[in-house]
């Protein structure tokens, strides 16, 4: 069939194969709805680049899959090397990734990799996608990635991996609309339907219509399916047999495994090749799209598909079949009880070795669903099971997981099991918002495991005793944190050790002690050892405390190392978490359209309450201070999830915000009642929230009602000058406290600056609050927020603004401007920072630019 309306996506990809030719790699990836011509689109291109290293692998949607799928079918192709690492069950996966770009660069020429079908794909697939897309950028690879777009879900991990990866310098991206209407009636002239009928029945998706005028001129079926069926209806019984077998077992046909399965002759392949059911590629065969497989599968009945399922399962143990997860698939569906608790806790397990854990816990889940007869092995499978959902952020069906493994420990009097269970059961409940429920699994935790003599566990539920009695009590805190690191350094278990000394560092942030070098040995030992999820704890919690003592730069790192080593693992939980505690940090940096992005991701995603706080936080308050509706909801959902933690740092992060927001409605007697809630449960060894809340309460109140010494920056915001605070605030790079400590301020240059500073942030509540102070004190000319003509501007610039733009196009310094406007340097400063947002760029040769494309400005600078 021609193929019809993709020139210019094939002219991009032979543009894209002679960038990665000449060294610069390229990652492509190719997106579009099912059955939109991807695949062809790709085989096309190999049809035009036949002299190049083709290797081809897809992900398969038929059942959990194995991990690294795709790069088995890539290691057969390609041989080698790369083949006896896939094989050896000794190599790690970091090994394997490093022998597919060294297979890959040892071709002469180029090499194209095709990875199919990556809406399937498992995380360790994506994993290897990430580790190639980051280092093709200096070989000769073109890395073709194709993808269905139009079914993914919200939290499906895929959406993240794209994000990541379609920033990549070396990314480019092709999407595949469906046909129009004219390149359908290309498809069908010359055949007995209606071109018009057919684009409508079709909507323009090529392999719908494909399939429709394949069936050979009867009636026109009413869906794809029926147009597959139509084909199928007219094959011989043994190629029907040979089609319906194969149709349980995946998108890939290996003709040795059906044929042990089902006695098919070799011939029956032929007759499906012909068919147009099955094509060739390479040395293997496929179902032309996964809808025909579906299609097929559909019309199987049930008594011949637990059979074919049991006939598939016993020809691929026959070849000695390794992939476990297929083996599991094949015998859940056959009913074979004895054998999915063979194969699928053994598929989940290496799941979890390759990073995959949203794979191992569905292979779990496919164990549970046949329990083991002994209760320890249940038990011992059920906390597996949570262990891997608390990696994907999957909470509630943590709880449920751990609270089944309690009742069976305690069933079998085995306190060490049980202990360990109610260790983790308390971070479970925890994440949930749940504090209570949590300390008294700590509790309980402690009472089980305390006479059993140290332990990893014991060490960890003692670091969050400690936590908690800190909070009251610092002396006693101590002294359990000083027994806990005691305990871990006694015991082999570096992933315990490193979570010990993470919470420990948490505690030293929280009392304002150095943390730093305790948080440093908790990520040294968890990268050291390979404990991964120590290693995700340990930068969430590193980039946490940098950016919330305001040290930025020095925090970028483990933002950068941190996320990417999560994304990379899909351990969504500290890749949230971390993405929350970026959303703060923006919003600290006055980057608020980044937090909101950032924020959106998050939202999109399955968080649990605890990770979600943070973003509701960061993008409640930029619509707050921007005066947009929506606000309330999500400072109203992040204070009940905080007041379920009942921790005073929670409690106190949420109800300052919502402070701030009835404090930008006007509302002050609701902002002072979420002051007195704050008040009521700070400890004496949190100065950090102490500081925020007594300038809160200067502000509300008229003076601070705080026991303990300032924190530094807020120190200098109660202690000195406006002018003097908000010089600090700038130091640290956060605009907005700046402008906020200036309006504090009783002095008229000061209000006036701040609102300069307001509206160049785009905070548009804070600055009308800011108008209405001045006019409480008796200022005069009070300055307007934006007028119509602001609105009207091509660019959305006030009128000192375009001034300014106009000022920068003559190339003009800020301190040319201010001497020009008679203003102050750092109020050009803001204004500078203002126009440049506005236009959305980085420069001020790109902001002329943009002034000359609009016609704001002669094409040549005035002089």
């Amino acid at each position: 069939m021609e193929l019809i309306e993709r020139e210019p996506q094939l002219e991009s990809l032979l543009q894209y194969a002679g960038e990665a030719r000449a060294g610069t790699g390229r990652l492509v990836l190719v997106s579009g709805e099912a059955g939109v011509g991807k695949s062809s689109l790709v085989e096309e291109l190999q049809h035009r680049m036949p002299d190049d290293t083709w290797a081809w692998g897809a992900c398969d949607g038929l059942f959990t899959p194995r991990p690294l799928a795709p790069l088995h079918d890539i290691a057969r192709e390609l041989g080698g090397d790369l083949m006896v690492a896939v094989r050896s069950g000794a190599t790690s996966r970091d090994e394997i990734f490093e022998a597919v770009l060294h297979s890959a660069t040892g071709i002469d020429g180029l090499a194209v990799l095709v990875v199919e079908d990556v809406q399937w794909a498992d995380e360790a697939t994506l994993d290897l996608l990430r580790f190639l897309a980051r280092r093709v950028a200096r070989v000769s690879v073109l890395l073709l990635v194709t993808f269905r777009d139009d079914a993914l879900a919200p939290s499906d991990p895929l959406r993240l991996a794209l994000g990541e990866l379609g920033s990549l310098r070396t990314a480019r991206r092709i999407g595949l609309p469906p046909l129009t209407a004219s390149g359908v009636r290309r498809l069908a002239d010359g055949t007995p339907y209606s071109a018009e009928g057919l684009y409508e029945l079709t909507g323009g998706n090529p392999f719908f219509v494909t399939e429709v005028l394949g069936d050979g001129g009867s009636t026109v079926p009413a869906s794809a399916r029926d147009a597959v069926l139509a084909r199928a209806a007219r094959l011989s019984e043994a190629a029907r047999a040979a089609v319906d077998l194969a149709s349980l077992d995946s998108g890939w046909v290996d003709p040795a495994v059906i044929a042990g399965a089902g006695g098919v002759a070799l011939e029956s392949f032929d007759e499906l090749v012909a068919g147009g059911l099955l094509i060739i590629e390479g040395s293997r065969l496929r179902f032309r799209h996964e809808l025909a497989r579906q299609a097929i599968e559909s019309e199987v009945p049930p008594h011949r598909r637990v059979a074919g399922h049991r006939a598939l399962h016993d020809a691929l143990t026959e070849r000695r079949c390794d992939d476990e997860a297929r083996l599991a698939y094949h015998a859940e569906s056959a009913g074979e009880a004895d054998l999915v608790r063979r194969h699928a806790p053994v598929a989940a397990r290496r799941a979890a070795a390759m990073s995959a854990y949203r794979e191992s816990a569905a292979q779990y889940e496919r164990a549970l669903r046949f329990p083991p007869d002994d209760p320890r092995e249940l038990a011992a499978l059920s906390d597996e099971y949570a262990g891997q959902l608390t990696l994907v952020d999957s909470w509630p069906r943590a709880a449920d997981a751990y609270e089944r493994s309690v009742e069976l420990w305690h069933e079998l009097g085995d306190a060490r099991g049980e202990g360990h269970a109610y260790a983790k059961l308390a971070t479970v409940y925890w994440r949930l918002c749940r504090g209570p429920e949590s300390v008294d699994a700590i509790n309980r935790s402690l009472t089980l495991l305390e006479p059993l003599g140290p332990d990893p566990e014991l060490a960890r539920s003692l670091t969050l005793h400690a936590l908690d009695a800190w909070r009251s009590n610092p002396a006693t805190g101590q002294a359990l944190m000083d027994r806990a690191l005691a305990m871990a350094e006694q015991l082999d278990d570096p992933g315990a050790r490193s979570r010990v000394v993470n919470n420990a560092a948490w505690a030293a942030y929280l009392r304002d002690d150095d943390w730093r070098a305790l948080m440093a040995d908790a990520l040294r030992i968890a990268l050291e050892a390979g404990a991964e999820a120590a290693t995700g704890h340990a930068y969430t919690n590193s980039y946490a405390m940098y950016a919330g003592d305001f040290r930025f730069a020095e925090g970028e790192r483990f933002w950068r190392e941190g996320v990417q080593f999560c994304d990379e693992r899909d351990m969504t939980t500290f890749g949230t978490c971390l993405r929350g505690h970026r959303a703060l940090a923006l919003l600290d940096l006055g980057r608020w359209d980044e937090a909101v992005t950032i924020t959106e991701q998050v939202f999109a995603t399955e968080a649990s309450p605890v990770n979600l706080v943070t973003s509701q936080v960061a993008h409640g308050l930029v619509l707050a201070r921007r005066g947009l509706p929506g606000a309330d909801d999500l400072l109203d959902a992040a204070v009940a999830s905080a007041e379920g933690i009942a921790e005073g740092e929670w409690i106190s992060l949420t109800r300052l915000a919502r402070a701030e927001r009835y404090w930008l409605a006007a509302d002050d007697d609701a902002a002072r009642r979420e002051i007195d809630r704050v008040r009521e449960v700070l400890a004496l060894s949190m100065p950090d929230e102490d500081s925020q809340t007594a300038v809160w309460e200067r502000r509300l109140l008229g003076g601070a009602r705080n026991a303990l010494v300032p924190r530094e920056p807020w120190a200098t915001w109660l202690t000195s000058d406006p002018a003097s605070a908000a010089a600090r605030w700038d130091d640290l790079g956060c605009a907005y406290y700046a402008a906020l400590a200036l309006s504090d301020s009783d002095r008229d240059e000061h209000l006036r600056e701040a609102i300069t500073r307001f509206e160049a942030l785009g905070a548009a509540a804070t600055a009308r609050r800011t108008r209405q102070r001045m006019k409480d004190l008796g200022h005069r000319a009070v300055p307007n927020g934006a007028r119509a003509s602001t609105r009207q501007h091509p660019l959305g610039l006030t009128r000192r603004e375009d001034e300014v733009l106009l000022l920068l196009c003559e190339g003009l310094t800020n301190e040319e401007i201010a001497d020009r406007l008679v203003v102050s340097t750092r109020t050009v400063d803001h204004h500078v920072s203002a126009v440049l947002s506005k236009l959305d760029v980085n420069t001020r040769g790109a902001a002329t630019a943009q002034a000359r494309r609009h016609g704001l400005v002669p094409t040549e600078p005035v002089r």
